[in-house]
């Protein structure tokens, strides 16, 4: 093979290698990546308008109740002087017609082991099973007076979160395979006197 022809058939082969076809297999040439801040934002409109659908709303708000009140539930430690110690409780589980319309349907006695009558409490009844997995927190009614000595029954509905599984426990479990814990966080007495957990009176 001439020189002249060598010269032109390795031309020839680097121009198909670098050819267009060749080069838009390996370089494609996208376009460009967006950046991080640009992502970022694309996300939270898109969570924005998951947000915005009515039952997503809805099912948030009743998370956000359950979380805040999770939020406030202290230890599970013993509180031997403690005002006020939990008689008894029962429960029924209330099934709406949707989800979010579901309703936890608790009653429970609580007993004045104090000497003065009581008029506000602050305090939770916490729900686990015999392995101390929390099954659900309830807020307890908070203006319900509590005669010195005496005992008294209240009640009420509870919402149930629909995006925490582990409430719909209440409604299959056994109850005496569930323990109820009373934390209280502070009461005020008819003499404005208060209590609180943890300090000392």
């Amino acid at each position: 093979m001439k020189p002249g022809s060598l010269s032109l058939s390795i031309a020839a082969l680097i121009g198909l290698l670098f050819g267009p076809g060749i080069l838009l297999a390996e370089d494609p040439s996208p376009a460009p990546t967006p950046s991080l801040e640009e992502r970022v934002s694309d996300l939270e409109q898109r969570i924005q308008s998951i947000e915005h659908i009515p039952v997503v709303a809805f099912a948030l708000k009743l998370r956000g109740s359950t979380e805040q009140n999770a939020a406030t539930t202290p230890a599970t430690t013993p509180q031997s002087d403690s005002p006020l110690e939990l008689v008894g409780w029962d429960y029924r589980f209330k099934e709406g017609q949707q989800s979010y319309e579901n309703r936890h349907v608790f009653n429970y006695v609580l007993k004045n082991v104090s000497e003065k009558p009581i008029k506000l409490i602050h305090g939770t009844l916490l729900f686990t099973d015999l392995l101390g997995e929390k099954i659900v927190a309830i807020k307890l009614n908070p203006d319900v007076a509590y005669p010195s000595g005496q005992t008294v029954s209240t009640g009420g509905e509870w919402d149930v979160s629909p995006l925490n599984p582990s409430e719909r426990r209440m409604a299959t479990m056994n109850h005496n395979d569930i323990k109820a814990t009373l934390l209280i966080q502070g009461v005020a007495f008819d003499d404005n006197t208060t209590w609180t957990a943890g300090k000392q009176q």
